[in-house]
Order: C-alpha cells, then sequence, then structure tokens
C-alpha cells in the first residue's frame, strides 16, 4: 500500500493506492463540543460516526458540526490554531486523532511508508517530539504502522504538476492558514518560505468589513466567518465583480498575491538563480486557488512584481484537493522504489 496524507489548515486529506485502485478521503478539523444530553443526541442520529465523546461532552465534526453550527447559532471551532496543532488543548489532540485514525487504515506489512505533506517540516528532533505539533501527528500516524516521509506542499505539487518539466518549477499553494512557496529543481527543494495569509485571513477581513457577529449564551460576542467562507467557496469566478463583498474579496486576493511576489523576489537570490535554468513554469494550488481568474491574477501581478527570472507559464494544479497529495504518492514511490508501481508512469 502507498499512502500519503496531507495536514491542511482546516482539512486532512488522503490519497492510497491499494490492489490497484485510488482511494481518496477528507475531513474538516473544525468541531463542536456539545452537553451530552438527551436532545443532543436525538439531533446525531442522523449523523452517524461523525461524533466522539470527551470529559466535556460531545465532540461533534464533519457535516454533523456545520449542520448543528447553523441550527443552533454556533461558532465552529478549529482543531489548528493558524493550521498548527494547538497545544494544551486534550479536546482538539483527541478529535486529531481520530481524524488521522479514519484516514490512514492501519498498515497490512511490515516497513509502511506514508509520505506526510506538511507546511512545516520535520528538520530537527524538537519537530519530532510528540509534544511538537507537527510531532504530535507524525506519531499518529506511526500508531498506524506506519512510517512518516515528510515533504513540503511546493514539492508535491512539482511532482503532481511538472514532469513533463522534469519536475522544476515555482509552486504556490494558497491555503487556508498559509502561503506557502518552494522553488523546486529536478525534484530538489532549493528554497521555501510562507507568508501567514490564507482564507482564515480573507474570511476574517471580510467579516470584519461586514460585522458579521454572532451572541453566545453567555452574552458574548464573537466573530463569525462561517457565513463569509461558505459564499467565497461558491465564487466560481473572481472577475465576476458584481457588488462590495465580491470586490473586496479581488482586492484581498490582490493583495496576498503581491505579497508571495515581493516575498519571492526576496528570495531570488544570485546563488539560489543560479542553481536552475533562467525560465520556471508556476504552478498555483490550494483550496484558494479554485475559482477561475486566480491565474489571470497572478499574471497581471507578475508584470508588475520585476522578477529576476522568467515566469514561463501560469497555470493551475489539474486537481485542487488531491493533486499534491499524488505528488505525495510518487514521492513515497521515488523514495521507496521496492513499492514503484504504475501510477506514476
Amino acid at each position: 500500500m502507498n499512502i500519503a496524507i496531507e495536514f491542511g489548515g482546516s482539512n486532512f486529506r488522503s490519497l492510497r493506492r491499494e490492489a490497484g485502485r485510488l482511494i481518496a478521503r477528507e475531513v474538516s478539523t473544525n468541531y463542536l463540543v456539545l452537553e451530552d444530553s438527551e436532545s443532543h443526541r436525538r439531533l446525531l442520529e442522523r449523523h452517524g460516526e461523525e461524533f466522539v465523546q470527551c470529559e466535556q461532552g460531545i465532540i461533534v465534526f464533519g457535516a454533523a458540526a456545520n449542520d448543528l453550527a447553523e441550527i443552533l447559532s454556533l461558532p465552529l471551532q478549529s482543531a489548528l490554531d493558524d493550521g498548527t496543532v494547538r497545544k494544551n488543548d486534550p479536546v482538539s489532540r483527541q478529535l486529531l486523532g481520530a481524524l488521522v485514525e479514519g484516514l490512514t487504515p492501519a498498515a497490512n506489512e511490515q516497513e509502511s511508508v506514508c509520505t506526510v505533506v506538511s507546511s512545516q517540516l520535520a528538520t530537527d528532533k524538537a519537530n519530532q517530539n510528540e509534544h511538537d505539533g507537527l510531532g504530535f501527528l507524525l506519531r499518529l500516524v506511526k500508531l498506524q504502522g506506519h512510517q512518516p516521509h515528510v515533504i513540503s506542499p511546493g514539492v508535491g505539487i512539482v511532482l503532481s504538476e511538472c514532469g513533463d518539466d522534469g519536475f522544476s518549477g515555482i509552486a504556490i499553494k494558497m491555503g487556508t492558514a498559509r502561503m506557502d512557496i518552494s522553488i523546486v529543481h529536478h525534484a530538489r527543494e532549493i528554497a521555501r518560505f510562507f507568508l501567514p495569509r490564507g482564507s482564515h485571513h480573507i474570511d476574517h477581513q471580510l467579516a470584519v468589513m461586514e460585522k458579521q457577529f454572532v451572541r453566545l449564551k453567555d452574552g458574548r460576542e464573537v466573530l463569525d466567518t462561517r457565513p463569509i467562507r461558505e459564499w467565497r467557496e461558491n465564487i466560481e469566478n473572481l472577475n465576476n465583480v458584481s457588488d462590495p463583498r465580491s470586490l473586496a474579496l479581488r482586492d484581498q486576493y490582490l493583495k496576498l498575491i503581491h505579497q508571495g511576489l515581493h516575498r519571492l523576489k526576496q528570495e531570488l537570490s544570485s546563488s539560489t538563480l543560479s542553481q536552475f535554468p533562467s525560465a520556471l513554469p508556476m504552478i498555483i494550488g490550494g483550496s484558494l486557488a479554485s475559482p477561475a481568474g486566480t491565474g489571470t491574477l497572478f499574471r497581471s501581478a507578475i508584470s508588475d512584481a520585476d522578477l529576476p527570472i522568467q515566469i514561463e507559464s501560469v497555470r493551475k494544479v489539474t486537481d485542487i484537493k488531491f493533486s499534491v497529495l499524488r505528488g505525495g504518492l510518487i514521492a513515497g514511490e521515488l523514495n521507496h522504489p521496492d513499492t514503484l508501481s504504475t501510477y506514476a508512469a
């Protein structure tokens, strides 16, 4: 079995090749904690296994959490804090354990390797510590019998999308909590960096602009980004500006893109440029790249950025949700040729 799992900022996904089939799974890291009462259990009856017990009550996740958040007018909580595991939060860690167990079936063979796609690379012993954010997630993978091998989202994108380019390119993943940028040449990551801005930041900005607050039972008012997020995720084309909200969304995209290209220009030092050809493709992925028009905004921003390298082309990944994980499977086969299959062909 060849398996890859991605620890994203708001969704965990896995893709595995087993018995000649590709099996994809996805689950949100958002949840609700409800009091363990008869009325709440009746509400949960039709949601199958999308809840687990905890000392505080019932942890509800998946579609059940979204449904009940709307029914009960409660804001969703996240098991992650800006894409990283919360410290001293047993409820979140219990939920993450359940999610990883559901996404990665127990290994059926010895020396089973799971490619982990993560913005945080395990480059030192501190990151491997089980109490550290990524270290905790890697330990969950090990509990399923797999040996984790960590790659960045950028490497996953290039392996998946740049076979005809010699596995070389500039990969940008516009995710939930951050924008990850990698410069890859012949499958080797030359440089990588990130901006702590993603869809969470955009949703927050728009929710503040529209004063999207919800009042809790204790009288407190908290910002509720859920309506904005649900609206944004249904936007099909960023160039269809029809009202102040859609204009503000497009402006937020442009601001984020300009910040990312400015940082890219800073990272393209002469020593870095000497390691690869004068022109590279740019590949855009991540949930924020879904709408049509994203590539157009990048092309427009690139013309103003005065980058010290020619961008040969700008294109989006072929599959927003699972292209990175396809690259993870290819990485698994390249690093462990004994598992090589026809998938990478």
